[in-house]
């Protein structure tokens, strides 16, 4: 009687570790942030207007404050559309292998500040405890982490960007800032690429961190075999004038 009990709950455990598999199977991680599609989304959106079209003047000042729009562009974590702060990190999970975990935040605010062809400020705050991935046994482990300790970077110093692009063409900066976890800082430089969509600032971003830098430790699960020791913190930002 003791051995077939123990045979039933040795093969409900190999059952939950198969369905926790099972989950991840025939999923595609979503795609990096990426300054087009980030552009053509907020296209996509926008009212069709010939005569505002033909009024939008050929050079744009971007001078001014510029804050973040949560209702340009719906949010959708799948599909990486509107305005998010997230993370990528790498897993190896049980009878799947290699997986790219990915989990977005709409929760996000901020403004940044720009003076001709300069970035002279730049603040952006998330609330990561709204993240969202593919797998809400993930989400309801990663989010507590984050409780009471928002995300924020502060551009350490003016980003020279040149020239106002053509239409079609990109602004990619590198920009030296404090990301900070809660109460921890450290320096980064983000990799940045920004237009101008219409009336709106579009700008994309993502750096390196070791969550160990940060006092994050990774929750377990019996699926996941291993998750790396650092992230990608990805950034997708619409903002309007003002």
């Amino acid at each position: 009687m003791r051995s077939r009990a123990v045979l039933v709950l040795a093969v409900m455990a190999l059952a939950a570790v198969g369905i926790g598999a099972f989950l991840f199977l025939d999923r595609e991680s979503p795609e990096e942030v990426d300054i087009d599609r980030a552009v053509a989304g907020v296209i996509a959106t926008a009212p069709s207007d010939p005569q505002d079209a033909a009024a939008e003047p050929d050079d744009l000042d971007p001078s001014g404050t510029w804050t973040v729009d949560l209702d340009a562009v719906p949010f959708d974590s799948a599909t990486g559309a509107g305005t998010w702060v997230g993370y990528r990190v790498d897993e190896e999970l049980s009878g799947v292998g290699a997986f790219t975990a990915v989990g977005r935040s709409p929760r996000v605010e901020g403004r940044v500040v720009i003076d001709g062809s300069r970035v002279v400020e730049a603040e952006i705050g998330a609330d990561l405890v709204g993240l969202v991935s593919d797998n809400a046994n993930r989400d309801s482990r990663v989010r507590p982490l984050f409780t009471d300790r928002p995300v924020t970077f502060v551009l350490s110093e003016p980003v020279e960007f040149g020239a106002v692009p053509a239409e079609g063409q990109r602004v990619a900066v590198a920009a030296r800032g404090v990301l900070s976890i809660g109460d921890i800082g450290q320096e980064v430089d983000v990799e940045l690429s920004a237009d101008v969509a219409g009336e709106r600032l579009v700008v994309t971003g993502s750096t390196l961190v070791v969550l160990a830098d940060y006092d994050v430790v990774v929750p377990s699960a019996t699926v996941v075999l291993s998750v790396s020791d650092e992230a990608t913190v990805e950034l997708q930002l619409y903002l309007t004038r003002g």
